[in-house]
């Protein structure tokens, strides 16, 4: 899905697989993607303030920091 430059300020995002979803530029500040499947996603320039990514599955992922592995098994 292209999510691109959305705004998802405050969206409750939480156990949804997004997995290869492009958020590049997108506002999910205050956003709950806990438990969020997120492999492969471009979350590159993506607003993160304050999101909660608890558990969250971050498997060559896209982080607006570089590529986040944190979530492979």
């Amino acid at each position: 899905a292209n999510l691109s430059e959305t705004d998802l300020s405050e969206a409750d995002l939480s156990g949804a697989n997004l997995k290869e979803a492009n958020f590049s530029k997108a506002s999910l500040s205050k956003a709950w993607l806990r438990k969020a499947n997120l492999s492969e996603t471009d979350l590159s320039e993506a607003n993160l303030d304050g999101a909660n990514l608890d558990g969250a599955i971050l498997c060559n992922t896209q982080m607006p920091w570089g590529v986040d592995n944190s979530g492979c098994k």
